[in-house]
């Protein structure tokens, strides 16, 4: 086991398996099909029948091939496509020919989702460089999907365009009918024809298949890059894209603290502007994030801060250039002020809190990003906030006063962004966090690129960046990060061989995300997967990792794990998946003491989790999955079990509940630790059981495609009783102590959030939500003999949730309204007759 220690098995290995595994590529160059577009002086009327004089010249795209199942062969029914233009819009009219209309799922569901339903999809690239596509999508239900389709980064469904579609059934099938204005599209400006790449997809529900026009094989790397090409664009330039959201909300609110009704409003708005056909402006002012989903608040045990996706629109469209290096975590932003938790200790005898704001006040926040015809991305992002304050007040005399608990911080990132052949790009960014009247400033500088060969089967890929910390009256300081893999990435067999680490001074976290710096990381990645359907299966992946794990500094082993996960699905669209973790040798934790210098030593380890997920097209349904858990020597075990039924009632009502259950028995954790009178450190760890309960229910009820009531309700409850306490050897092993301090805990979070929208027009919508916040912690009380009594910890989950739901409660009333005002479209509105 010494050679798995070694930081130099891992580049040992890395040079000998290349060599074995280097291999001449066999990937195929995916032919690009070509369309013709057809300029109109006569657009056609969006309603879902293709009978203008528009679409009687125009060229049609037939010939569909299968994405899924039965990758590459055609497409079980005929589809046909035709686009036009003019001044104003792009026109795609789509003729869905099915021989059983009655059989075409039209089940409803919120904008940007789609449920169980058949659709129709078109996808431009204008820069025709396999990087940046825009997708607009409508199902059989009259629902849009708008989205960003960024290579290497995925779809961004949070990207909005404003945009007409029509959808209408008839006795050969259903016909789709979309008009997309160029002011929702970024375009270069050029006197000669233009180019794009282009891809249609439609997707037959009935038979869980999904088609596209030009053929995509699965078994090589892109999306984008698989596309056909659309001709015949001239004369066109782009447009002034300039449009405003203003917005106005209202809120009744009560805060359990508090104990009274408070009502407030907001106005503002957002701003989007075309500053040339590359690049885009965009703006909110005064932004309110009330309405939005409340988060999946867990009782963390961990020595690691727990990330929380965003949801703010505002950070989440638009951003893929902001991704680059994972330097930029936009929850900083507005986030818990730095001095929240030390509000309480700094009150002085009498006193009590009356305000303490749970976030940071946004006042503003711009991006300009946008991508030059020659492949040169720029992304710009500012953002501020004011000064946040607690107040405080004396019950003797009635006094208060205010308290900063963060101060005013300006959040800025610039990115440099260079597309090369291939689908390769290099690019350069910098994060920079200054707090003026604190006199400190933080940033992180660095670059990531990748280099892809011609046959888009090879790949090199690398990060690196460096931390920089400036503080009033403290030395300055200074780390880096650095991720290089290289790897095959197209084929049924690819594999990946990556080294990174970072280094212990390394600090990304005024506006990124790091769980954790001092790594010397080393992965081996391999992977067979088979997309064409074999006897039973339709497919199957397989997936293999090796890691080897150190501290950075001082170069010490911290774990090797070997890592396998297996997904099948057989014809019948049943998912069956087995995932496991293998840790052989022991495992060294420099985290979990909380203390630097000391250790946890881990027994080997090894993590199973199973689980099915049937075919979703069925009214009801239930998806499971179960895991198991074992450490030796301490003989921990860990048993979890997940059931989440699904029922879907016609095509308007969904209901999903998510039943998660989990037992931890005898754990070994962190509790405390203390320095004692002759400076000498002690950490207390606990053997603990924890036992956690989560029910998820959520209920989508679709009155039309632009109207919808959604239900989440979500109850999260973990229990902690502890067994025994230990102090932390120098050899990080365990030895059990006289500890006697009151350590159980019981914690519940409950969430209600009921959210109404209506888009009475496009881009415009009035929302009214309710959201129900519980948070209640109970713990053992401490009594000058040890703790015997439990009374705080519930008994039983029945008596845990009455005890829940009779605490007191924060809730929020509120109604937004949001009203889109496009230039182009007024202007299109108010034209003269005669000019028409």
């Amino acid at each position: 086991m010494i050679l798995f220690k070694s930081p130099y098995f891992p580049v040992f290995f890395m040079i000998i398996f290349s060599l074995l595994f280097w291999q001449k590529s066999t990937a195929q160059n995916n032919d690009k099909r070509l369309m013709n577009a057809s300029r109109t002086t006569a657009p056609p009327k969006i309603d879902g029948e293709l009978n203008d004089e528009a679409w009687a010249t125009a060229e049609a795209a037939t010939g569909f091939v299968q994405y899924q199942p039965y990758n590459g062969k055609a497409a079980s029914l005929p589809t046909e496509v035709k686009i036009v233009y003019d001044d104003y819009a792009f026109y795609v009219g789509a003729l869905l020919y099915d021989p059983q209309p009655d059989s075409i799922y039209t089940e409803l569901s919120v904008r940007d989702e789609i449920n169980i339903a058949d659709y129709f999809g078109v996808y431009f690239d204008p820069f025709n460089d396999f990087i940046t596509a825009y997708g607009f999508i409508v199902t059989a239900a009259g629902v849009q999907v708008d989205l960003k389709s960024v290579e290497g980064s995925g779809e961004d469904e949070s990207w909005n365009a404003v945009w007409k579609s029509e959808i209408k059934i008839t006795d050969t099938g259903w016909v789709a009918e979309l008009e997309i204005p160029h002011s929702a599209l970024r375009f270069p400006k050029t006197g000669r024809e233009q180019v794009w790449g282009l891809q249609f997809f439609r997707q037959i529900m009935r038979y869980r298949e999904t088609d596209t026009w030009n053929f995509i094989d699965r078994n090589a790397d892109g999306l984008n890059n698989q596309a056909g090409r659309l001709t015949g664009i001239h004369d066109l330039d782009p447009p002034l894209r300039l449009s405003v959201v203003p917005y106005l909300s209202g809120y009744v609110e009560k805060n359990p603290e508090l104990d009274h009704w408070s009502a407030f409003s907001n106005y503002g708005l957002d701003l989007k502007y075309g500053i040339s056909e590359s690049f885009t402006l965009d703006m909110t002012l005064v932004p309110d994030f009330g309405q939005v989903q409340s988060d999946d608040i867990i009782y963390n045990l961990s020595p690691f801060e727990v990330y929380y996706d965003e949801k703010r629109p505002f950070f989440m469209e638009g951003t893929e250039l902001f991704d680059r290096g994972n330097v930029f975590y936009s929850r900083r932003i507005g986030a818990t002020p730095s001095g929240y938790d030390a509000t309480e200790d700094s009150l002085l005898p009498n006193e009590i809190i009356i305000d303490n704001p749970l976030s940071s006040q946004l006042i503003n926040a711009t991006k300009i990003s946008g991508k030059t015809k020659k492949g040169l991305g720029i992304g710009l992002f500012n953002a501020m906030t004011s000064n946040t304050f607690a107040e405080i007040q004396d019950t003797l005399t009635g006094a208060s006063r205010k308290v900063t608990t963060e101060p005013f911080s300006n959040y800025n990132m610039i990115v440099i962004d260079r597309s090369l052949r291939n689908n390769s790009f290099v690019s350069a960014y910098n994060t920079n966090v200054y707090k003026p009247e604190n006199e400190y400033s933080a940033n992180v500088s660095g670059t990531e690129f990748k280099i892809t060969d011609k046959k888009n089967t090879y790949s090199v890929f690398g990060i690196g960046s460096v931390s920089q910390h400036y503080d009033k009256g403290e030395k300055p300081g200074f780390g880096h990060k650095y991720l290089l893999s290289a790897g095959k990435i197209s084929g049924r067999f690819i594999y990946e061989l990556e080294h990174s680490a970072a280094s212990d001074t390394y600090d990304p976290n005024e506006m990124g995300y790091l769980s954790k710096n001092n790594e010397f990381e080393n992965l081996l990645y391999l992977a067979y997967n088979q997309y064409e359907p074999h006897g039973k299966l339709l497919e199957w992946t397989n997936e293999l990792e090796i890691s080897w794990d150190f501290l950075y500094h001082p170069r010490k082993f911290t774990w090797f794990s070997i890592d396998y996960d297996t997904r099948a699905t057989n014809k019948n669209h049943l998912t069956v998946w087995f995932n496991s973790e293998l840790k052989p040798v022991n495992s060294y934790d420099y985290y979990e003491p909380r203390v630097w210098g000391y250790y946890y030593t881990a027994p080997p380890s090894l993590s199973m989790m199973a689980g099915y997920s049937p075919d979703y097209r069925k009214k009801f349904l239930i998806d499971l999955r179960a895991g198991y858990f074992y450490s030796g020597h301490y003989r921990e075990e860990k048993y979890s079990f997940n059931i989440s039924p699904r029922f879907r009632a016609g095509d308007k009502l969904m209901i999903i509940h998510r039943f998660d259950y989990s037992y931890n028995r005898d754990d070994m954790g962190y509790v405390t630790d203390t320095t004692g009178n002759d400076g000498a450190q002690a950490i207390i760890f606990g053997r603990r059981n924890l036992e956690l309960f989560t029910n998820t229910l959520t209920a989508e009820y679709k009155f039309t495609p632009r109207s919808a009531l959604s239900l989440r309700i979500r109850h999260y409850w973990i229990t902690g009783k502890y067994l025994e306490f230990y102090d932390l050897l120098t050899d990080g092993y365990l030895k059990s102590n006289q500890y006697r301090q009151g350590d159980d805990f019981s914690y519940n979070a409950f969430n209600i959030d009921l959210f109404y929208q209506w888009n009475f027009a496009p881009g415009s919508e009035i929302n009214l939500v309710w959201k129900n916040s519980i948070h209640h912690l109970d713990e053992t009380p401490v009594f000058p003999d040890g703790f015997s009594s439990k009374a705080d910890i519930p008994a039983n989950f029945i008596d845990n949730f009455r005890n829940t739901i009779n605490t007191p409660s924060a809730n929020s009333f509120s109604v937004k309204i949001l009203y889109y005002l496009d230039y182009m479209y007024l202007k299109k509105l108010h034209k003269k007759p005669s000019e028409s």
